[in-house]
């Protein structure tokens, strides 16, 4: 391995990859040693003792190249990512390996331990170990290829923070707050980034629809043009990939050991959501374009994409007397931060005890996190924009726990305001506060299922279940009982008025949605874009026809969205994880009987739903639950909620 940088911290990553490898090496040694005394002694234990030096390299590699502010390190991190990949494809299309495993009496080993080979002998078929020596070889090529490819394509997504240039009128609809944070340059001029505390609050409040446009605009150009031929690039080596592996296309394969299990399945999916949207949709859509042509009196009668979040707003405060805005004093990013701690702690049992430790940035935070009284793992908030570093949100694990072998450590990596970089208190969005709770809830599920003893099967197995025990935690933002422990109004520390959650919470449904179609729209691009073969795909024709396809509005002319869409990279075409964990998530709300602070069900969720990771098949674990299996009802109902009257609006100082 070759070290890329005479920096210490950069060679001390690439030694530790280095010396992962090598500790590979001899733990597979010891597997092919075994011969025909296949055991669990022998060969899975060894195995497992593999997968845990690899994955403790490649989480740590995985996340330094998406936050570490040095670029040798992230370059250095990314090289040790791309060997140890390579290492992996070898080991999956290892047939001695293979072989060892069948050998092993499944009916010697407990419940877990058969699942853990089952999957592994799964896994190491659908990487090509049964094929022709000399398709074994491309395929092993191809993925090596697409691990850089992917690197690249996330990288320049990484690095391209793009910025309009906007006269201070631009402003007019922004919070105070925010207008006191963004002053005129030299040139009498605001600059407004595509950072999401730039860009969220822009695309909610700005009443200049050209100025809302243009951030959109420069927005859906960022990594323009390379992305696009990086993306040509990736869809080509994965639909080749998939033939190879005996798949008619790239879709066929990934969703293969999903919960859908076929891309057919995925797109009957993303149909029945949308024919669920549609009687809402007409009506949203109706009164979207009511409050847009009020506004702009010479409008065409068409809507922007640019224009959904404002005139969204628009309508639940005309409506509802809703003004999201209100809710900004009451989310100062250090109350937020503690009260995520306090709640998850008091619902699942959990205790967060702050501890020094020099990570890669000095604004990272880091808790020990003790489950029931035991001490458990470690997890890091990473919070803010900076230069080099991940641009959206997102659970990243440091050191994955296994069971009487290590503690987890696991990782927030977010953009939201910073209270270190302004003059005034950091504000978040209600959106923002959701998402927070979003993630925090990647973070527990990490923790609390620490201590499996297998590696293989501490996630869950099935991808496109990953999203719905976060999905699940986005309900508490908009409880009162939840909202009145903490939000506290930022300069008088008065609590939240009762009314203003009221008017929320009579609010919220309007948008959904378009919301939702707006996620089924994204989810067709990334089905689509894999489900044919790329030859003739055109990746920015195919974006803008599913959008007139499946969105109410239009996006911005002369841009290739897809070049950002960062989940490309990494969910590939499964994008659609995200409504399908929706439709769990919507189901296992029903069991809150008692109200969303029934601490008896928070453990009974924890137990059931996030300790036993991937020991069990996603839906057993769902049933194991609610005492039966989940059901789409319960998302048609939240998308069509009964209608709720607008609650008065109460003067300021009430509640």
């Amino acid at each position: 391995m070759t070290i890329t940088s005479s920096r210490p911290e950069a060679e001390r990553l690439t030694q530790r990859g280095g010396d992962a490898v090598s500790a590979a090496r001899g733990h597979l040694d010891r597997i092919h040693a075994a011969g025909a005394g296949a055991t669990r002694e022998s060969v899975l234990e060894p195995l497992n003792d593999l997968s845990i030096v690899l994955a403790n390299a490649a989480s740590e590699s995985s996340l330094m190249a998406e936050v570490h502010p040095d670029g040798a390190v992230r370059e250095s991190a990314e090289a040790v990512v791309r060997d140890i990949a390579q290492l992996r494809t070898m080991l999956d299309q290892d047939r001695a390996l293979y072989d060892a495993l069948g050998a092993i009496d499944l009916a010697a080993l407990d419940p877990i331990a058969r699942r853990v080979v089952e999957l592994e002998r799964r896994d190491m078929r659908r990487a090509g170990v049964e094929i022709a020596d000399a398709d074994r070889e491309r395929v092993r090529r191809l993925r090596d290829e697409l691990v850089v490819i992917e690197q690249e394509f996330a990288r320049n997504i990484r690095d391209d923070v793009r910025e309009v240039a906007l006269a201070p009128e631009a402003l007019t609809g922004l919070p105070d707050d925010f207008i006191a944070a963004h002053p005129a340059g030299s040139d009498g001029k605001v600059r407004i980034t595509t950072n999401y505390p730039d860009y969220i609050p822009f695309m909610t409040y700005a009443r200049d629809s050209a100025a809302r446009r243009e951030l959109m605009t420069v927005n859906y150009r960022r990594a323009v043009p390379r992305n696009v031929e990086v993306l040509k690039q990736m869809l080509a080596k994965r639909h080749e990939l998939a033939g190879l592996l005996g798949h008619a296309t790239w879709a066929d394969y990934i969703s293969e050991d999903k919960m859908t299990g076929s891309a057919g399945e995925i797109r009957r999916f993303i149909e029945q959501a949308r024919g669920a949207t549609l009687e809402s949709a007409k009506t949203e859509v109706q009164d979207l374009l009511a409050a847009k042509g009020a506004e702009e009196p010479s409008v065409d009668g068409k809507l922007g994409l640019w224009d959904l979040p404002y005139y969204t707003e628009r309508v639940k405060n005309e409506r509802y007397g809703f003004d999201s805005r209100e809710l900004r004093p009451y989310f100062e990013y250090g109350a937020v931060r503690q009260a995520v701690l306090d709640l998850f702690g008091e619902l699942f049992a959990l205790t967060f005890t702050p501890v020094e430790m020099k990570l890669w940035h000095p604004s990272v935070e880091t808790f020990e996190v003790a489950v029931d009284g035991r001490p458990m793992g470690l997890i890091s908030l990473d919070m803010h924009p900076r230069d080099g570093k991940f641009k959206h949100a997102a659970c990243f694990t440091l050191r994955y726990g296994v069971g009487g072998r290590q503690r987890p450590h696991v990782v927030l990596v977010c953009n939201f305001p910073d209270p270190n970089s302004q003059a005034g208190p950091a504000l978040m969005q209600h959106s923002e506060v959701e998402t927070f709770f979003h993630e925090f809830g990647h973070l527990v599920h990490g923790v609390v299922a620490g201590d499996i003893p297998w590696m293989r099967v501490v996630r869950p197995n099935e991808w496109d279940f990953i999203e719905a025990p976060s999905q699940f935690l986005e309900e508490w933002v908009s409880d009162l009982g939840v909202l009145r422990r903490f939000a506290r109004h930022v300069e008088t520390g008065e609590v939240i008025p009762e009314a203003l959650v009221a008017r929320l919470r009579a609010a919220r449904a309007f948008g959904r949605a378009t919301f939702v179609q707006r996620q089924l729209w994204l989810s067709a691009v990334a089905l689509q874009l894999h489900d044919r073969d790329p030859r003739d795909i055109d990746s920015t024709r195919l974006a803008y026809e599913l959008a007139r396809e499946y969105l109410p509005a239009e996006p911005p002319p002369d841009t290739a969205f897809e070049a950002s869409f960062g989940h490309l990279e990494g969910y590939t075409a499964l994008y659609y994880t995200y409504m399908w964990s929706l439709v769990i998530a919507k189901d296992l709300h029903s069991a809150f009987t008692s109200g969303l602070l029934d601490a008896t069900q928070a453990r009974r969720y924890r137990d059931l739903i996030l300790a036993p990771g991937g020991t069990k098949p996603a839906a057993e674990l769902v049933r194991d639950f609610l005492g039966r299996p989940y059901g789409f009802e319960a998302f048609r109902a939240w998308l069509a909620p009964e209608p709720m009257e607008a609650p008065a609006r109460q003067k300021p100082g009430g509640g």
